[in-house]
């Protein structure tokens, strides 16, 4: 029985994969939205699962959700940091490690994860702002703060996360701009 659960898992991430594939075609922010809250959902069910359904999950579902070189363009922009393509392309992929790696250890601390839409609104940037309450994490529940925009190619994808007042762009800059005072730019791309 314990064999049937991954099983059972997968066959619903395919089915998932095949109703979502037409959200690509349309690229509503709706239906981007609806379905980052299911792919979330699908995350936080699969914690107590096996590792390998969670790396499944963050590869090909989580992932493609955010915009990792809009968060390293606005954290190096901000740090007023010029460097060239293929260290700008090695920045986004630390960052994108770290912080997928920092969203698991905050999803696998909660008891009975679940999240819930609580609004959404455009923002005067032509963003939307996505609300959302992840149980589980506190008594009332954690908010959430989605940042979603139209990237280069025309696809929504999130490029801020907010919990409270701490934003992730906010978090990486203070970050990167110590480090760069600490150790240079060079040190701060292997320390980050």
């Amino acid at each position: 029985m314990k064999k049937l659960h991954p099983i059972l898992l997968m066959f619903t991430l395919l089915v998932s994969s095949v109703a979502f594939a037409s959200e690509k075609a349309a690229q509503d922010p709706v239906k981007v939205i609806q379905s980052t809250i299911v792919k979330l959902n699908q995350l936080t069910a699969a914690t107590t699962y096996s590792p390998q359904i969670m790396v499944f999950l963050v590869d090909q579902e989580i992932s493609p959700l955010f915009d990792f070189e809009h968060i390293a363009a606005s954290v190096l922009s901000a740090s007023r940091i010029n460097i060239g393509t293929e260290d700008a392309n090695f920045f986004t992929n630390l960052l994108r490690k770290n912080i997928i790696k920092n969203l698991l250890a905050k999803l696998s601390q909660g008891r009975g994860n679940s999240f819930s839409f609580v609004s959404a609104r455009p923002t005067a940037y032509g963003d939307i702002l996505v609300k959302l309450n992840a149980k589980g994490y506190s008594r009332y529940g954690l908010d959430l703060d989605l940042h979603f925009h139209k990237n280069q190619s025309g696809k929504w994808q999130i490029f801020d996360v907010a919990l409270g007042r701490d934003s992730l762009i906010d978090y990486y800059k203070k970050i990167v701009q110590i480090k760069v005072r600490r150790y240079g730019v060079y040190g701060m791309l292997g320390s980050i």
